[in-house]
């Protein structure tokens, strides 16, 4: 069942809310408040490695870590104000050859850390590896240990999202395709590959079972904070399932929600509801590959690069959504990371590679209620000097926030009637 009345979605355009002082929020029709991002700080990779994908902290709040480009693990020293080398899956002589890289090329030698999860328990970080699939960092190593590689004897062609129930040490991931490498990523949502799969690793026995195959792309994972489910992003489809691990529900997976874009890590808090970063909104070529199919067998033959740049020029024309988070009335799961992390990545302009090899931190989010009665503000504008905002509602009338008297003054109205 898709839950609708009870969705809240914030979505947040690239350009705006990052690159420029301007920002785009949406929200659920029953949404009343507006989010504000008054600090918001870009720390660059540096070592001239790019694509920080997930982000992790340690029990006791280090970090955050981040895997990228080149096959490395890093953590942040906030203290120090500098990223230091965590752990690697590539041999030791490949390391100098690998560091700083960025050519997809590399990958299946160097390794591309995907997902990212402590155990509590142990201090042990797992990482899925799209390359060299599920493994394992001891807190004294620098080189990460394979797990379970092979699943009756085929090697994880594509690992991704990791998620771990504390209380057993069972450790859940995705496999986003048997057919397709990460570096060509792009054909899988092109040609519907449906080969991904959801497994359990289980280090009582060394064992892989798989859940669920089938999928279309999976991603993100998240465990719910009972236990019951697993929540699975579905990245081709556009997909939060659900996949029941307790109840009489058990081993069934069901669709939680359809969302606007193609959904990427899944990250819980406290506060209700969950996190989910976009790579961007369904785009023409995905959605054209589908109604056409001699134009999927076009873009098949095409190169992985051309494509992304065939997708990136379209992308412009329509908004880049980053980030969206859900409420249900199950289990609550969701927000920032610890330390108010986001988990997503930004994405970056053409020539903008500082921003696209950046972790995004949040500092301060406040939420500024509608008054009046009105709800649903759509969009956010602001004048050219960058401190007055403004925003339309659901009473027709467009509003104005005034900062230093902390409240929303009427702007103007479309309506002939009498406000």
């Amino acid at each position: 069942m898709i839950i609708n009345a009870r969705l809240l979605v914030i979505a947040v355009a690239v350009t705006a809310a990052f690159l420029s002082s301007s920002s785009s929020l949406r929200r659920g029709d029953d949404g009343r408040a507006v989010l504000e991002i008054r600090d918001l700080e870009l720390i660059p990779v540096d070592g001239g490695a790019a694509g920080p994908e997930s982000v992790a902290f340690g029990a006791g709040g280090e970090g955050p870590y981040a895997g990228v480009s080149d096959g490395r693990v890093i953590r942040w020293l906030p203290e120090e104000r500098r990223w230091v080398d965590h752990s690697s899956a590539a041999a030791p002589e490949l390391l100098d050859g690998c560091r700083g890289s960025q050519d997809p090329m590399k990958e299946h030698n160097c390794g591309r850390p995907l997902g990212l999860k402590f155990n509590n328990k142990t201090g042990e970080l797992y990482v899925a590896d799209a390359y060299f699939g599920l493994r394992v960092v001891s807190p004294e190593d620098n080189v990460s240990r394979p797990l379970g590689r092979q699943h009756a004897g085929s090697p994880f062609s594509f690992a991704n999202g990791v998620e771990i129930d504390h209380e057993t040490g069972v450790v859940y991931f995705t496999e986003t395709s048997t057919r397709f490498p990460r570096r060509e990523f792009l054909n899988i949502v092109v040609s519907g590959d449906a080969t991904g799969r959801l497994l359990k690793y289980d280090p009582s026995n060394n064992e892989v079972e798989v859940l669920v195959d089938g999928l279309a792309f999976p991603n993100g994972i998240l465990m719910s904070e009972d236990r019951s489910h697993l929540l699975v992003a579905e990245t081709t489809t556009g997909k939060i399932h659900k996949y029941w691990l307790k109840t009489p529900k058990a081993s069934t997976l069901e669709e939680l929600v359809q969302l606007p874009g193609f959904p990427d890590n899944i990250k819980a808090s406290p506060r209700g509801g969950f996190w989910v970063g976009l790579h961007g909104k369904r785009g023409k070529i995905a959605e054209w590959s589908t109604t056409y199919p001699w134009l999927r067998r076009l873009v098949m033959k095409l190169p992985p690069r051309r494509v992304q740049r065939i997708m990136a020029f379209l992308s412009r024309f329509g908004r880049h959504v980053i980030a969206l988070r859900d409420c249900y009335k199950d289990t609550m799961i969701s927000s920032f990371t610890r330390k108010t992390w986001a988990a997503f990545l930004a994405s970056s302009s053409p020539g903008r590679s500082d921003v696209r090899a950046a972790v995004v931190v949040i500092r301060y989010v406040e939420l500024i209620p509608v008054d009046g009665g009105a709800a649903g503000p759509e969009s956010v504008a602001f004048g050219t000097g960058g401190k007055r905002s403004y925003t339309g509602v659901s009473d027709g009338r467009v509003i104005r926030w005034l900062p230093k008297e902390r409240r929303w003054a009427e702007h103007s109205s479309a309506s002939m009637l009498e406000l």
